[in-house]
């Protein structure tokens, strides 16, 4: 689940009102690519120790856009492919992150470009992009990826470029390689094992927000975690941690122009909880709450009455986008008498994104229970944050950034 401003805008144009389902339903978690969806995703976090005692954490995440075929005159078009990926320090307090882009994406937002700018007319931003577009550049800190890409479903294999893949390395696509290198100093070479059953967010997967199978949704909650990385003196072997794996594909939620809040934890007794929310960007309104447990021993089960508290005490403010995010949250969940306090190991982790419009903050965070229950990790994300609506709910002295009495989606 993870995603940007711009691309919602370029999905908004690429999907109907009321999307179509994909043809292939799932019965269970998988890897290969759908190539009758808009949208694509495998992303993977990680919290490692090195055998130097250094304590990192990571984030990585392959994206797809499009079928193949222009929405405006059915012509065949490449496919759109985009990474990006960040090492945060917990030792330092550093969070590097990386974005690159195939020329498939060039492609597409070149195309829709001139609509982004009649859009925003006074965006000198905009104009400025998209004439470093027209002359094949991406602006900085953004790269081109080195080569092609290419996804392969048997055996699965993503390749952007030369040197980022991921890999399953099991029939059963439990296993995985993964590498990251962006040409600079963060070098990451990563095995993944699950150790759990393959959890089906919301219970079947179906997550979408038009109809439930617009939307699909697996993760493995938990895999062993293995391999080097270099952060610019060498590689140093990973000696321990534990890792997340995430697939997701569909035609609704960046569709919509909505964002999110997301978190992916990892408690200390073995369970393991992916929980989100949706936002309308347009009015700031939240909805469609959802949780997914899993205990130490696979056994899944599902919550929706979620509360979610916001500490206005704990907002930061980034100085390279401006937008502000609130980085401690306390989360309830009534069906499961549980409170959980989460809470940002490391302020500035903006990543960000390609396109004009601001970063999404995703990162790592520490979590502690209700009641001196179990702690763990957690990898955050919060989306949509510099819509003009949040940011009016962000600065507003009256406003406590919780839900909006009116429900939907």
């Amino acid at each position: 689940m993870r995603f940007f401003v711009l691309c919602a805008l370029l999905l908004t144009l690429l999907c109907p009102a009321a999307p179509a389902a994909p043809t292939a339903t799932p019965a269970a978690f998988g890897v290969a690519a759908h190539n009758d969806v808009n949208i694509e995703w495998w992303y993977v976090n990680a919290h490692v120790t090195t055998e130097k005692g250094r304590h990192l954490a990571l984030i990585g995440s392959f994206f797809r856009f499009g079928t193949g075929v222009s929405p405006f005159d059915g012509s065949p078009v490449p496919m759109a492919h985009y990474l990006i990926y960040a090492v945060t320090d917990l030792d330092t307090k550093v969070q590097r992150p990386y974005s690159l882009a195939d020329g498939g994406m060039l492609e597409l937002l070149k195309q829709f470009g001139p609509l982004l700018a009649a859009q925003n007319p006074k965006d000198k931003n905009i104009r400025a992009f998209l004439t470093g577009l027209n002359a094949g550049k991406l602006p900085a800190p953004h790269q081109k990826i080195a080569g092609t890409a290419s996804i392969v479903s048997s055996p699965f294999r993503v390749a952007y470029g030369v040197d980022n893949t991921l890999t399953a390395t099991n029939a059963a696509n439990t296993t995985f390689d993964l590498n990251l290198n962006a040409g600079k100093a963060d070098k990451i070479h990563l095995t993944l094992a699950s150790q759990k059953p393959p959890m089906a967010v919301g219970g079947k997967g179906e997550t979408g927000l038009h109809s439930p199978t617009d939307m699909y949704y697996f993760s493995l909650t938990r895999c062993a975690v293995g391999g080097t990385i270099d952060t610019g003196a060498g590689p140093e072997r990973i000696t321990g941690g534990q890792g997340w794996f995430d697939h997701q594909w569909g035609n609704s939620w960046v569709a919509s122009n909505n964002g999110w809040d997301w978190w992916g934890v990892q408690m200390d007794d073995g369970t393991d909880i992916l929980f989100f929310r949706q936002r309308d960007l347009k009015t700031g309104r939240v909805f469609f709450p959802l949780a997914t447990f899993m205990d130490k021993d696979g056994k899944q089960s599902v919550a929706k009455k979620i509360v979610f508290t916001p500490d206005t005490k704990a907002v930061w403010k980034s100085p390279k986008s401006g937008v502000s995010y609130p980085l401690a949250w306390t989360v309830s969940f009534p069906e499961k008498s549980l409170r959980l306090h989460i809470t940002a190991k490391v302020q500035d982790q903006e990543m960000p994104i390609l396109g004009p419009g601001a970063g999404i903050w995703e990162g790592v965070c520490d979590v502690t229970s209700s009641a001196g229950g179990s702690p763990g990790i957690a990898y955050m994300e919060l989306v949509g944050y510099g819509s003009p609506a949040v940011k009016a709910q962000m600065t507003s002295p009256r406003s406590k950034l919780r839900p909006s009495p009116k429900k939907g989606g």
